[in-house]
């Protein structure tokens, strides 16, 4: 009995023991310490920055042509509405000269809606082609194709404007064929192949 014993105690596995807990003294009180974090590692690649493409000095051209355009309307509109009511009294002597019995109200009233509409017209014109500049900049291919667009009806209402406003002072109507020649000018750059593979 005493030998089954003794072997039955040296089959049995030791215990298992924990190991023991880091334990800080601060002052009178024992605090235990945190178990220790990971380290935080990633097998990605940290984004790379990226860099704006260059514009092509085709692009460039265009807009500065255009730019330059836009400025000469501009001045001819400013001149033409500081002229503005010279600028009636010329359109309804034009218009009672071909229709002496045209009633005067009717006369005052087609000038007014004349004006409006051609100087309202290139003003509309002008801003929606600064708006197709700014995106031809950043390369958006579509934004030139509706600059190209553009360009006819904006062409077309500078010479229905300089039109309308000839017969008093000269710089509106001379900036405002000075901005039609530049709008014609201004879209060709943009048919060369840097424009049309240009993406920003």
């Amino acid at each position: 009995m005493t030998g089954s014993t003794r072997s039955d105690e040296v089959r049995q596995p030791a215990a298992h023991h924990p190991l023991p807990r880091r334990v800080v003294l601060t002052g009178n009180v024992a605090q235990e310490l945190p178990p220790p974090r990971p380290a935080l590692t990633s097998d990605l690649a940290p984004p790379v920055a990226r860099t704006p493409t260059p514009r092509p000095a085709s692009v460039r051209l265009t807009a500065a042509l255009w730019w330059a355009g836009c400025l000469a309307a501009v001045t001819g509109l400013t001149s033409a509405l500081l002229d503005l009511g010279p600028l009636r009294d010329r359109l309804a002597a034009l218009a009672t000269a071909e229709d002496p019995a045209a009633p005067a109200d009717l006369v005052a009233d087609g000038v007014a809606a004349t004006v409006a509409l051609v100087l309202g017209g290139v003003a509309a014109l002008v801003a929606v082609s600064l708006v197709w500049t700014a995106l031809v900049l950043r390369g958006r291919g579509w934004a030139r194709w509706a600059l190209l667009l553009t360009a006819v009806p904006a062409v077309l209402a500078l010479d229905v404007a300089q039109t309308v406003v000839a017969g008093g002072a000269d710089l509106d109507r001379w900036a405002f064929v000075a901005a039609a020649g530049l709008f014609v000018v201004a879209p060709v750059p943009l048919l060369s192949r840097s424009a049309r593979a240009f993406r920003g």
